[in-house]
């Protein structure tokens, strides 16, 4: 009991820790440039000018967070149309459409949607979708089937709707696999989102793309780390204490 209190208290502090280092970053222009000036002492100018990077972080929060949903509700949707009793036959063309939205590199799907998106924010948000729905549609079909048999028999002894079944018993039971999935999303989005510079939709990736062009690597640093600390928050923050004991004991 004290190794698994002990571990909690060192899983929240790492969280806040993590938080407190990504807001820092974040709002502390003066401080992160001083330390930007320390790792990269051989350039005049440390901090990108055109947009402040509190701007730059709410931009990149806001691409992730809007591809991150419609890619939940769409990879959620096809998952339980794969293990419907309709949709169950077509099973491997549904999940093969999903691995082939992974197989077109982002960058090309922005490329593509520009001409008809346009440039800014939907082009990215299409390319973050469509790479996001295979691992949200997986864990989906991954938890519902790995719920065990013996307790979806005891439900229907108990003589639960199908509906019942579902929200009571399979859904809670398949959780821990579909949030993994939705964490493993979530990081690989907040990486993935810098890419949307390129189509000038904002975000981290602006003074990467910056730094990229006029040689700074201050600029790069500047995108980079706080792109880091966020991904890292939010893989701490969706771990649950389960896979927390899973961890130690692996």
């Amino acid at each position: 009991m004290n190794a698994k209190r002990t571990q909690l208290v060192a899983h929240w502090a790492t969280i806040a820790v993590l938080a407190g280092v990504t807001l820092w970053m974040t709002f502390d222009v003066a401080g992160f440039s001083a330390l930007l000036t320390l790792l990269v002492p051989d350039v005049e100018t440390v901090v990108y000018p055109t947009k402040p990077l509190s701007t730059l972080m709410a931009e990149q929060v806001t691409l992730v967070a809007m591809a991150s949903v419609i890619a939940l509700v769409v990879g959620s949707l096809l998952g339980a149309v794969a293990l419907s009793r309709i949709g169950r036959p077509f099973r491997d063309i549904i999940v093969s459409v999903g691995s082939l939205s992974q197989m077109v590199p982002s960058v090309a799907i922005m490329a593509l949607a520009v001409p008809v998106l346009g440039y800014g924010a939907e082009p990215v948000v299409l390319a973050l979708v469509l790479y996001s729905i295979l691992p949200i549609m997986l864990n989906v079909i991954a938890g519902i089937e790995g719920v065990p048999p013996d307790a979806y028999d005891a439900s229907v002894g108990m003589g639960m709707s199908p509906w019942q079944r579902f929200f009571s018993v399979q859904l809670p039971l398949a959780m821990p696999v579909i949030s993994g999935g939705i964490k493993n999303m979530l990081v690989i989005n907040v990486s993935a989102a810098t890419m949307g510079a390129v189509v000038a939709a904002g975000g981290l990736g602006m003074p990467i793309l910056a730094g990229f062009h006029d040689y700074n690597n201050a600029y790069i640093l500047q995108g980079a780390l706080p792109a880091i600390m966020l991904a890292l928050l939010l893989d701490r923050l969706l771990t649950s204490p389960g896979e927390l004991t899973v961890e130690a004991i692996t």
